[in-house]
């Protein structure tokens, strides 16, 4: 059972579904005079306040995540006592927005909106608030976590692409050769249009310089196969972070993680971190 509830930033309230069993709740927050559209996972059974993960998804995906991977995570952190939110980012899902007017840097500030929307949650323990990210969207999650260092207390990162950005920086974007977007206005991307934004928006940005800013301790999961977000990320990011990163490889993954058993690794590692840092 699901119902709609449309709700701004500031609504703080969620009320418990009966049943006995974790409640799911569309929800909709603004960013940059956009709404934006995801969905909320609350343990049905809480004492007190929660702990929360907020999950970002990657570059032409949505909430849901490939192979729906981000709504399993969602619901098995349920299953531990851990609230979540997936949002869909501007421009993607079910969200308001254009995908070719979406950039590197509009994805950071729809971040930024929805941390502060789970902020106003009344039943979210402020101290307890993670937030996990996938592919572009890790880039995006460890840029968020590093502007907003005292707010975030733990950071997951499942290949996470800020090559994504400089790549682009020599107009590649995710293998494909992007050099005529300055004619065009825009790159084909799989049938997808990358508004000449995203090009000019990556010229400005170094995503590891923003990371850097972030205290807390963050688990890396990145498979040695992946041709779409070079292992070199995560490596970087484990250079960055020093002893308070762990970093799981996964033999023979790609980007993808296509296997039961690429999955289960990822999954589990992602799941133990959290636990640990959310419930201690």
């Amino acid at each position: 059972h699901r119902s709609e509830t449309k709700r701004g930033p500031a609504s703080g309230t969620v009320p418990a579904e009966k049943g006995g069993r974790e409640m799911e709740r569309y929800v909709e927050c603004e960013s940059r005079g956009l709404t934006l559209r995801g969905m909320l996972h609350v343990p049905d059974q809480r004492p007190g306040k929660v702990p929360f993960v907020i999950l970002f998804h990657g570059f032409c995906d949505d909430r849901n995540e490939i192979n729906f991977v981000h709504t399993e995570l969602s619901r098995r952190l349920c299953e531990r006592g851990i609230a979540s939110v997936r949002f869909d980012f501007a421009g993607s899902g079910d969200s308001d927005g254009r995908f070719e007017d979406m950039t590197v840097s509009s994805e950071v500030e729809d971040g930024l909106a929805i941390l502060d929307y789970v902020k106003s949650l009344d039943f979210v323990d402020q101290s307890r608030i993670a937030i996990h990210g996938l592919s572009m969207g890790g880039c995006v999650a460890s840029m968020v976590a590093g502007l907003r260092d005292a707010d975030v207390c733990a950071l997951s990162l499942w290949c996470p692409a800020p090559d994504v950005v400089y790549n682009m920086k020599h107009k590649m974007l995710c293998g494909v050769d992007v050099s005529d977007i300055e004619e065009k206005g825009y790159a084909d991307y799989e049938g997808l249009r990358v508004g000449l934004g995203f090009y000019q928006d990556a010229l400005e940005l170094d995503p590891y310089a923003v990371a850097a800013k972030f205290t807390k301790r963050v688990n890396l999961v990145h498979g040695d196969e992946d041709v779409t977000a070079s292992i070199h990320c995560s490596e970087r990011y484990k250079e960055i972070y020093g002893d308070r990163a762990e970093f799981l490889v996964v033999h023979g993954a790609e980007h993808r993680f296509k296997s039961c058993a690429f999955r289960a690794a990822r999954m589990d590692s992602a799941l133990a971190f959290l636990t640990r840092e959310l419930l201690g």
